[in-house]
């Protein structure tokens, strides 16, 4: 049996990872690195899940731990998710974000090239390495020029160079991924698909006026589900091309204003757009949208869950967070 390492695992996309394996036949031991204990409220059971998993609680900035796990578990392959993800969040504090994100992965990189193993990395990165495009250049493809225009984006162009680097210098098995952006049940109201989809739960169950408020509603992303994520990690993991890039999309960009007419449809819950002047960043790519031909090419992936199908069951998902807290409280906070 290989023995797989995720870091990140606590997160949103790592609980979606260790679902994937725990409903599909594999050849994984896995084992998990995080900050902070897994709390996978998104799926039901989610301790069983969690013991599916052999945990290391340690920083991705503590060097000589994160080489002492790596040493001990010898793994034939990691994931490598752990980051600082939230571009907002980059804005407030540039430099942890810089660090936690480029000196995380040179600490699982080194303890790796050092040992000599064969193992084999996928390093995820971001659609944001792409920067400010022109509308003419779209969809994007792994050949277009990176031009990030905030502290996150720019990080991890750096990861990916160095992933390069040690791919085509130190000879090790990685490959890296621009994903673009991914949502569904679980992902923390911090990104925007998620905080659309809670203000519509929040608005149902009456604790908000029916407005949904939102930065630039004119701003174009293209979204896809974590489910169709986590197919596309696993392939990479399998059959990923040492040193070669991959764009993991849907190939469809939507308005941030059309996630909401989408959910105000189908939930027939008619809704006013506040753009919030403190929700916008100081700079904003206008749009982003992906070509996931290669990936398709190579390994036969392209994703299959709808946008509005998401939206529902993040709704769904915050619909029943809010309505526990208003079991136990008496109200809804």
């Amino acid at each position: 049996m290989k023995t797989l390492l995720i870091t990140g695992i606590s997160g949103f996309v790592g609980g979606h990872v260790v679902h994937f394996f725990k409903n599909h036949p594999h050849e994984y031991e896995i084992h998990g690195i995080s900050r902070s204990n897994i709390s996978w409220d998104y799926f039901s059971g989610s301790f069983p899940l969690a013991e599916t998993v052999t945990f290391h609680r340690a920083d991705l900035l503590d060097r000589t731990r994160i080489a002492a796990i790596i040493d001990a578990v010898q793994p034939d392959c990691i994931l490598h998710l752990a980051a600082q993800s939230s571009v907002g969040e980059s804005w407030n504090t540039p430099a942890s974000s810089f660090t936690n994100n480029v000196t995380g992965f040179l600490n699982i990189v080194e303890p790796v090239r050092l040992s000599g193993r064969a193992t084999k990395i996928v390093s995820v990165g971001s659609a944001e390495q792409y920067g400010v495009v022109d509308k003419r250049s779209l969809p994007l493809r792994e050949d277009a020029i990176q031009h990030p225009v905030n502290p996150y984006g720019a990080a991890r162009v750096a990861q990916e160079y160095l992933a390069n680097i040690y791919a085509e210098g130190y000879g090790l098995d990685i490959c890296s991924t621009r994903s673009f952006n991914h949502c569904g049940p679980g992902q923390t109201d911090r990104f925007v698909a998620s905080a659309i989809a809670k203000q519509f739960a929040r608005i149902s169950l009456g604790k908000q006026d029916p407005v949904i408020e939102i930065g630039d509603s004119t701003i174009v992303r293209d979204f896809l589900d974590v489910r169709d994520v986590v197919r596309a990690y696993v392939l990479l993991l399998e059959k990923g091309v040492r040193g070669q890039v991959y764009n993991i999309c849907s190939g469809r960009g939507y308005a941030i204003s059309e996630l909401v007419t989408l959910l105000s449809n189908r939930m027939q819950i008619p809704v006013r757009i506040h753009q919030s002047p403190m929700k916008r960043r100081p700079q904003d790519n206008p749009q982003i949208v992906g070509s996931y031909d290669k990936i398709r090419a190579e390994l036969g992936w392209y994703p299959y869950i709808s946008l509005a199908d998401s939206l529902l069951e993040m709704y769904a998902y915050w619909e029943n967070q809010l309505s526990q807290e208003k079991g136990m409280n008496g109200r809804v906070e």
